[in-house]
This record gives C-alpha cells, structure tokens and sequence, in this order.
C-alpha cells in the first residue's frame, strides 16, 4: 500500500528568502531596494517540493521580520490553530526573516496546542543572489515538517541542513549563511544531503505550554520590555518602561544577570509602587540565571538559560494569567 502523502501547509510572513535585490551580488543592501517576489513564486521556483508532500500556500501578511508586534504573532497563531486542527494540514511551514525568527519561533512553541509539526525557516541571502540559501532551506524545511519522528517536538526551526529546537535556537551572526546556533544543547539532527531527516537527540522542555496562558480574545500581549546593564547604567530606562506601561521587565544583566545598583533601586520601587514584575537575565552568551534567596524575597523571578528576549515572550505569554512571582518562576522552570 502507498503511504498517504504529507498535507503540508506554507506561510510566507516575508524576509530575505522572498526579497530581491538590485543584482545578484546585492547581499546586504537588499532592504532597502524594498523588491519581493510575487506572492506564488518561491512555491513556484522550487518544483522539488512536490516529490516531498502535497504543500499548499496560505495567505498571510508578508512583513520584515523586526517589524511585527504581538498581533502579528497572535493573528499567526489563530491561523495555524486553524489549519492544523480544522483544516486536516499534517504539518505546516513557516518562511521568516531571520531577524526575530527565534523569537516567532519561541513564541508559537509555548503558544501551540498540537503536536504536528510546525517547522520555520528563512535566508540569509535573497532569492536573487548567487547561491541564494533560501530554496535549499525551504526544501529541507518541508523535508522536516513530512518526516514523522518531527512530530511532538515543539516548534522547530531549519536552517542551512540543520534542525534546532525553538528554545535555544539563536541567530549568531549578522551575514553567514551558518548564522543559526543552538547555544548550551547545540542542533538536533540535520537535513541531510541524502534526502533524509536524521535526529540525534531530544531537547527537553518542547512540552506545549499553551493551556498556561489566556490568549482567547487578545488583540495584543502584555507589554514587557527589555532594559540591558551596563557600567554605570541608572534607573532612567526601568522607570521610563514602567511609565510607558510595561507590566514586566526583563534584565539583560551583567555576568550571570547582575543589574547595577541604581538599576536594582529602580526594580525595587517599581515592583512596590506599580507591581511591574521583574525577570533577571543574562547579556552573557550562554549559562543560566538563577533565582537566589534574596530575589525571592523581592518577588522577582530568574531567567534560567534564556536570552533576555526570548524571557520576555515568555515573561508577556505568563503575564496574561498571573503576575504572582513564584507561579511564573514556575513557567520559567518548566518551559
């Protein structure tokens, strides 16, 4: 009997893999020339596709990935709720500026209620340039979302032949097409030039976290900003977050997440006079934060091993059901 083939759906939200530029060296100014492939190209452009799975394009908005807010992010979500769930896709691929794709990522990880694939992908060179990484990547992309040993993995992101889990996946550098790293647990497996999808271990923490978080009827999320330390850092930008009405703020500290003494001040006075809750973090580029005796008894909580950023999704998901500090140092412990 013939196996069933994979029903796989394709969002474009836009990026380097659908932009064009001025001519085939055009690899860093690219932005600004503001040129996109017609919206059915990049299916159209690579026919490989269609000895992998049966995929499908969905309309969505086609925006620079530092350009979207939280609606964007929940707008996303309801669609591949639908899809996944309502419409029969097997599994559904996302195209994404690299910019904040790990943050995209992060977020449909805790967001989600399924287990199917959710695989994102992007490029660090536009479809116009000599040895654009884009098609390669879209292929290996859907290679991912129709293997089945990708199911129950949590959001997973494919870039150049390599698969990382959306926690601890991070761009690493500005230009490269290696650019994507997997910081303290490294990749997953590959896509590898065989055609074949291999995995080599599992990462923990890909459990769902979706019926943590009351995201029925939000139009936005929570406003949580991120305040990084630095030598002589004072309280300016913590009190002016918190008079732009932040409910959460996110230190990116010094070493394991140390915020100068004017910047704790600050934390302290806001926490007690406005209740904005507080999540240490790291600007280190690896290890954990932890929550000490002492920050626990301020009511704050402690970011583990995330990168301030990806703390502040988290931080602006958990923010929607509570603000108590030890029920979300418990999300932070979890997920």
């Amino acid at each position: 009997m013939t196996a069933r083939r994979s029903r796989i759906g394709l969002i474009l939200t836009g990026g380097t893999i659908d932009s064009l530029g001025l001519s085939r060296l055009d690899l860093g100014w690219y932005i600004e020339a503001g040129l996109k492939l017609p919206a059915a190209d990049l299916l159209a452009r690579v026919p490989e596709l269609d000895a992998i799975a049966d995929v499908e394009q969905v309309p969505f908005r086609r925006l620079p990935s530092h350009a979207l807010a939280s609606s964007d992010w929940l707008d996303l979500l309801r669609l591949l709720e639908t899809l996944l769930e309502q419409d029969g896709y097997d599994a559904v691929v996302v195209t994404h500026g690299t910019n904040t794709l790990e943050e995209t990522a992060y977020f449909l990880h805790l967001a989600l209620k399924t287990n199917k694939p959710v695989v994102l992908t992007g490029a660090m060179r536009p479809a116009s340039a000599v040895s654009a990484d884009g098609y390669l990547n879209l292929i290996n992309a859907v290679r991912v979302a129709a293997e089945p040993a990708s199911h129950g993995r949590g959001c997973l992101v494919v870039m150049n032949d390599t698969i990382f889990d959306a926690r601890h996946v991070t761009k690493a550098s500005t230009y490269r097409v290696e650019a994507f790293d997997g910081r303290d647990v490294g990749p997953l497996g590959f896509a590898d030039a065989d055609g074949r999808v291999v995995y080599y271990h599992r990462a923990d923490r890909t459990e769902r976290a979706g019926g943590e978080f009351a995201l029925a009827g939000l139009e936005v999320l929570p406003r949580v900003d991120v305040v990084v330390s630095y030598v002589g850092a004072d309280g300016a930008m913590i009190r002016a977050a918190a008079a732009a009405g932040a409910r959460g703020i996110v230190s990116a500290g010094t070493g394991a997440g140390r915020p100068t003494p004017a910047e704790d001040d600050a934390f302290d006075e806001i926490h007690r006079d406005s209740g904005v809750l507080m999540c240490l973090c790291s600007r280190v580029g690896s290890g954990r934060s932890v929550r000490s005796p002492g920050l626990a008894r301020r009511g704050f909580v402690a970011g583990d091993n995330l990168q301030p950023w990806k703390a502040r999704v988290l931080l602006s998901l958990a923010l929607t059901k509570t603000a108590e500090p030890d029920a979300v140092q418990r999300l932070f412990d979890t997920f």
